[in-house]
């Protein structure tokens, strides 16, 4: 009966301790911090006047390859052969120079990537600390992010995304 009684306390115990343990384990949704950080919103700003400056060269490019297509189609009956073979280069040229500048902007290794990087870097860098000093104040064991997919199912009262939006808003610069 003695050992009943002592297996019985030690379950208590081990159950108390596991449970005091996983209450200090909390998650976040780092995709929904992103979305309504104001850091992102106006990192996403900047490069959304950044990309329309981008887009405006291209299509100054395309307009300048319209204005030589037309003007070619209403000389073309009166050009030579050599006059044809100059305008069709003129429009190639600028054809390929417009391809280019796509690439160069919006390619693997574009502009747009690097400037988006560039961007998001101080943000996600400011995210982690601030995970971080939520974390130790509030003596939490560890943080999970749900939008990485690794947690399935986590109480409501687990999620502390309100509470690192917070601190990052308070903390904008």
């Amino acid at each position: 009966m003695k050992k009943l009684i002592i297996t019985a306390i030690m379950m208590i115990i081990t159950v108390s301790v596991i449970y005091a343990e996983t209450d200090n384990i909390v998650y976040i949704d780092s995709e929904r911090i992103m979305m309504e950080s104001v850091d992102t919103q106006e990192a996403q700003q900047l490069y959304q006047s950044e990309q329309k400056e981008w887009d405006e060269e291209i299509a100054d490019l395309e307009e300048q390859i319209d204005k030589l297509n037309s003007e070619y189609e209403s000389k073309k009956m009166i050009l030579t052969e050599s006059g044809k073979a100059e305008a069709q280069e003129k429009i190639n040229q600028l054809l390929e120079k417009r391809q280019q500048k796509i690439q160069e902007i919006y390619g693997n290794q574009g502009l747009a990537m690097q400037r988006n990087a560039e961007l998001l870097e101080p943000i996600l860098e400011k995210l982690r600390d601030v995970i971080e000093t939520v974390a130790i104040e509030n003596n939490y064991d560890m943080v999970l992010d749900v939008a990485s997919g690794a947690v399935r199912y986590a109480k409501p009262k687990l999620d502390i995304t309100d509470q690192v939006i917070e601190e990052m808003n308070k903390t904008v610069e």
